[in-house]
């Protein structure tokens, strides 16, 4: 196949890709989505803009820091990339504007060449430096940090968000996306948002509406399954986006 019939091939393949969110955002949350959507010079002045809010998506691990892994071997830190990427191309399509804190599979903690040797501090200044990124993003951003859970008894599952303790629009961002979630995947999960205690670095930190989603367990076998679908991805990202979209005009 020659290099035009290649990007050819690709233009289609995103198309029909973006035709199946905006499909799937109109059947699934109707106008809520639509409203972002299928914009007309006439009714554009109605939409809300978000230039002035920013969402800074954190896909969890990455690099020698693989995360969670499920039996079939599939690692939380691929896992978390996938659903961040996803997440910020709808968001963007949808009008919110994003930047991720990692772009490959990496750790941060040389992002800003602090150290010339990072033996023994990699996992710190990973952390410290996403801290870092996110706060210096500018004023009206947003954190969304993306994870997998695991536990030792593999029949629990289902999404659980957590919120940071320093801004009180967090909880209500938490409960934004859990209950997203749950109306249009999750039926059946009955979660409730929990504050994040001293174990969650950033959350603790942080002093803006930030929260931390884990999607879903690995240790269960068919909620994994689930999470390696590339339409569930699909889906768990427009539900998250729709829920951040809906969480901004409501707090602008």
């Amino acid at each position: 196949m020659g290099k035009n019939e290649k990007n050819i091939r690709r233009f289609i393949d995103s198309f029909i890709a973006l035709s199946c969110i905006f499909a799937t955002a109109t059947v699934i949350f109707g106008n809520t989505a639509a409203k972002y959507i299928y914009k007309t010079d006439a009714d554009a002045s109605t939409v809300p803009e978000h230039t002035e809010r920013i969402i800074v998506i954190d896909p969890g691990h990455g690099g020698e820091d693989g995360g969670a892994v499920a039996t079939d071997g599939t690692s939380e830190k691929d896992l978390n990339l996938k659903y961040s990427k996803n997440l910020s191309v709808i968001c963007e399509v949808l009008g919110i504007k994003t930047t991720l804190t990692r772009e490959n599979d990496t750790l941060l903690y040389d992002k800003y060449s602090e150290l010339e040797d990072y033996t023994g501090k990699k996992k710190v200044y990973d952390l410290k430096n996403r801290l870092r990124f996110t706060n210096e993003s500018g004023d009206g951003t947003i954190f969304v940090s993306v994870h997998m859970n695991k536990f030792s008894d593999s029949k629990y599952r289902g999404t659980q968000v957590y919120y940071s303790p320093n801004d009180p629009e967090s909880s209500d961002l938490a409960d934004a996306i859990q209950n997203k979630i749950k109306n249009n995947l999750q039926p059946e999960n009955n979660r409730a948002t929990k504050k994040a205690g001293s174990s969650i670095f950033l959350l603790k930190r942080l002093e803006i509406p930030a929260v931390l989603i884990e999607c879903g367990f690995l240790s269960n076998e068919y909620e994994t399954t689930m999470l390696k679908s590339s339409e569930y991805k699909k889906e768990f990202s427009l539900a998250t986006a729709v829920a951040l979209g809906e969480f901004i005009d409501s707090h602008n």
